[in-house]
Parts: C-alpha cells; structure tokens; sequence
C-alpha cells in the first residue's frame, strides 16, 4: 500500500572528513584500507557526505550508514564516482522529522596497481513510475564484483532501497527500490566495482530472525584469513516495500560487515535482512 509522505526541502549537510588510518590484517595480500566521513548532526535535510581515497588509490567497495534517523531517514545514494576515487551518501527524510540525524560515507580502497582491471560499471533504469523497479549491473566477462553502490534520482523522497545483493558467482549487482508515495518519474541506478579476479574471492552472509522487530542489525561471519573485506550488501525480504536498508557499514578492520534494515512506516508482519559482504585477498 503507497503512503503519502512529507515533502523534500534540497538542503546539504557537511562536515570535514575524517581520514581512518589503513587497517588490514598483516597477512593480507591486497592491503584495503576503509576511510570514512561523517555529516553534521542536526535537522537539516538533506545530507550529503563524500569521501575519497588517498592519493590515486581507488575505490574497489561503497557503504553508508544514517545515524539517529529512527526509520524516517532514506539512504537514497551509496555510489563511487566515474573514476572510482571517491564515494558519496545522500540522506533524505521520507517522514519529516525535527530529531537530528547525520550521514556515514565509507570508502574501502586498494592501493594504485595493487587490483587488476578495476572498473565501473553503471546500469540505469528507464525513467518511469513503477512501484518496484531493480535493475543489474553485471560485469565483463573475465572479472569479477569486488563492491557496489547504488543511486536514486527525482524521487522526492518517496523512494526507498529494498536491496543492494551480490550474486553468489560474484558476477553481478543488483539493487531493487519500491515507491511510498507520489514520486512521479524516477530512476535507479547500480553500479558494480569490477576487475580481474584476486586468488581468494568469497561471499560471506548472514540473516536476521524472521520477526516483526525494526530496526534489524546484521554482522556477517568474519572473512577467511588472508582476506578483507570489499563491498558490503543488503538483502530485506518480506517488508513489502514499508522499509528500507539504513545501513552498509564495512568495519574498520575489514573483517566483519554490518547492514540493518529498518521500517519506515508501521508493518506487523515478520521480515528477515540478510546482509552480505565481499572477501578477497
């Protein structure tokens, strides 16, 4: 069932970044590292928050998390740029809300030439007014997803993400959104963080209880040794579009990642997330 949600004022909240030293296991071949930027916290919607690689490293995994949002808050945007250096969060407000609220934005990062074949690649969606619109981005034949994002467009805030999921072949990404209330035409965006495979490349999962319980945190299992973790997904079955995925967080030591869902409007029936992440090394 479409809700009436309240409407947008195109404001940007910003802060200075806060660079996270490299933290990866010694035994790593790679040696990613997280840097991670938060918003300012207040009222204002909405937020945006940016952070980039250090030097000419690039991106190879995306993640964003809202803060004190309560379920009101839509993560809209988790992308990398064109050149895979720098990623940025968008925060908008789908209930209005007068509680303060901020925005993470994680980079994980490789250092320059130490991933082959690193590439982006963009699938957008036709611009219409569906109520559920998911859309794949699938990489070269060759390479694989090491990480991935996602990006809406003129949703008015009305628009939430159901999903940001790696297949288990690591071929692909795909995110899914529904539509809450009025948005008119939007589009959805996947962007899949592609390059030549690394000798150990895995995905790790883990799924909440199936419960009417909002919001829902997930940790996964720890990457094998010898790897880190890369991206970071977001599975919510059984919501039906009354929530959304608040939270893609890749944890400062690349080992463990965190995603939680959470209800944006009241839903009295069980739902499970399951949250994903992307180990190689």
């Amino acid at each position: 069932m479409k809700r009436k949600l309240a409407g947008l004022a195109v404001l940007t909240g910003m802060a200075a970044a806060t660079l996270l030293a490299p933290t990866s296991p010694a035994q790593a071949s790679v040696g990613l590292y997280r840097v991670a930027a938060t918003s300012v916290l207040d009222a204002t919607n909405a937020k945006t928050m940016a952070i980039s690689c250090n030097g000419v490293d690039q991106v190879v995994g995306a993640g964003g998390r809202i803060n004190d949002g309560q379920g009101d808050v839509l993560m809209t945007r988790v992308y990398a740029d064109a050149t895979l250096h720098t990623v940025t969060v968008l925060g908008v407000e789908a209930n209005a809300t007068n509680v303060p609220w901020s925005v993470d934005a994680f980079a994980v990062c490789a250092p320059a030439g130490s991933v082959a074949g690193l590439q982006l690649v963009t699938t957008t969606s036709a611009n219409n007014a569906l109520d559920k619109v998911g859309i794949t981005a699938v990489c070269p034949p060759g390479k694989k997803t090491f990480g991935g994002g996602y990006r809406i467009d003129n949703a008015n805030a009305a628009v939430a993400i159901d999903e940001l999921a790696f297949t288990s072949a690591l071929g692909s990404v795909s995110s899914t959104a529904y539509v809450f209330g009025a948005p008119g035409n939007f589009t959805l965006q996947t962007q899949a963080f592609c390059a030549t495979p690394l000798p150990a490349m895995a995905l790790r999962e883990a799924t909440s209880a199936l419960n009417a319980t909002s919001p829902k945190p997930v940790t996964t299992p720890a990457c094998p040794a010898g790897s880190q973790t890369a991206g970071v997904g977001g599975v919510l079955n059984g919501l039906l579009g009354a929530g959304s995925v608040t939270t893609l967080l890749p944890k400062p030591a690349l080992d463990t990642a965190e995603a939680t869902g959470r209800e944006i409007v009241p839903f009295a029936a069980a739902w499970t997330l399951r949250a994903q992440q992307v180990c190689v090394g």
